[in-house]
């Protein structure tokens, strides 16, 4: 039995398996955007030696950048936090190099009224945001790799947020060698799901984050949250169908129904220190209705085989703190449903023109790519790690002149 056609474009779309819904999505591509085909197997294994040099090499240098920053915490907190966002603006650099060399990726960005005149386009193309220094970020998760995307958008804000930015993510994560105990230099928070073991840690961590320098003013801040817990998936879907149940509230078609516990927790902390949340609706084309994005844009086929999530849709819009209900859990939980609510006929008019409604650049969205400023960002990847080795040389070498008078 055929599909409904969610592109909208006259034809039917018979059931999917997952080969076919690749081949699907290739040609909803090529209607409108040029993709190349995949890389050559050989091509493919030379991609993934350089991805993996460079992402390992970069990865042990910002890593022995924050081993020789870690003692500062005992030292003095205001100078540990502003050299971790150093190291956290060190992660970005990386990732989006990755991202702009292995995976050229084109985004279309629109919001409402709320967001007039904080995104602009700049005459060489890339996107400038001029968003808050302390914000909420709630977003609806699609693909493993959101998170890149959403962290691009604090590298492109002014002044620079990218290296304050803190994720809530699955406490998993924290176990990946190298990776995971970077992140928690990082600041980011990992949750288990279970708001009885997560509520120490999210009091410790918020506390940290509403704590005031020596001027008595408060760090900037980005926290950044995915109020479904997961990215969109089978599995997903079928938990969050069972969730649906238990609430007595239907399932959505195009994300999950979010988890309000977190989220409130993080509010209700933050409410006299953060006067913004910021909402963002994550879409991606050439996904068939009743397929998952991440089935498809998978990361070998982003990085290795360079046929990235093309294009990606951002919608923004953001709510005052003080408008939002924290007086208990329930009245949140409504707010939150009544947002997604809004989501979900934001991604029905995605799946059926191919973008969002927008109130800037005169009713249009902003094209522009995932990348770097200027190439030459790359000499912090190395920075302190390059002056420690010059300073054991210069050691060695007044040690060597020393020795020989």
């Amino acid at each position: 039995m055929p599909t409904k056609n969610v592109h909208g474009n006259g034809k039917d779309i018979p059931k999917f398996t997952k080969s076919r819904a690749n081949s699907w999505a290739k040609e909803v591509f090529l209607q409108s955007t040029p993709v190349p085909e995949p890389a050559a197997p050989t091509t493919q294994i030379f991609r993934m030696l350089l991805l993996a040099a460079y992402f390992w090499t970069c990865s042990v240098t910002i890593a022995m950048t924050q081993y020789v920053g870690a003692p500062l915490y005992i030292l003095n907190r205001d100078y540990y936090y502003r050299y971790m966002a150093f190291t956290k603006r060190e992660m970005t650099l990386l990732v989006l190099s990755m991202t702009q060399w292995w995976s050229s990726t084109q985004v279309h960005i629109s919001g409402d009224e709320s967001v007039q005149g904080q995104i602009r386009k700049l005459p060489d193309g890339r996107v400038e945001c001029n968003f808050a220094a302390r914000l909420v970020l709630i977003a609806n998760h699609q693909l493993y790799n959101d998170w890149v995307y959403l962290w691009w958008t604090a590298y492109t804000n002014v002044p620079g947020m990218h290296g304050h930015v803190y994720i809530v993510l699955k406490e998993s994560i924290k176990y990946i060698p190298l990776v995971g105990l970077g992140l928690r230099l990082a600041g980011f928070i990992f949750m288990s799901r279970n708001m009885k073991t997560d509520t120490p840690r999210l009091t410790r961590r918020l506390n940290q984050l509403m704590r005031r320098g020596q001027n008595e003013d408060l760090d900037p801040m980005w926290l950044m949250m995915f109020p479904e817990g997961t990215n969109l998936s089978k599995n997903g879907r079928a938990k969050s169908i069972k969730w649906a149940r238990k609430q007595g509230c239907p399932d959505m078609q195009y994300q999950l129904i979010p988890r309000s516990t977190g989220t409130y927790f993080c509010l209700k902390a933050l409410e006299d220190t953060v006067k913004w949340v910021y909402d963002c609706t994550l879409a991606y084309d050439g996904v068939p209705q009743g397929q998952y994005g991440q089935d498809i844009f998978t990361l070998r086929s982003t990085y290795l085989e360079g046929l990235p999530p093309v294009p990606i849709h951002m919608h923004w819009r953001r709510f005052r703190v003080s408008s939002i209900p924290l007086s208990t859990l329930e009245e949140f939980n409504a707010w939150l449903r009544d947002r997604w609510n809004e989501k979900e006929l934001l991604l029905e008019k995605h799946s059926k023109t191919g973008q969002f409604p927008s109130s800037l650049s005169h009713g249009g969205s902003l094209t522009t790519e995932v990348k770097l400023a200027h190439w030459w960002e790359l000499w912090r990847l190395g920075a302190v790690t390059i002056l420690i080795l010059g300073g054991f040389k210069v050691i060695q070498l007044l040690s060597g002149w020393k020795n020989s008078m």
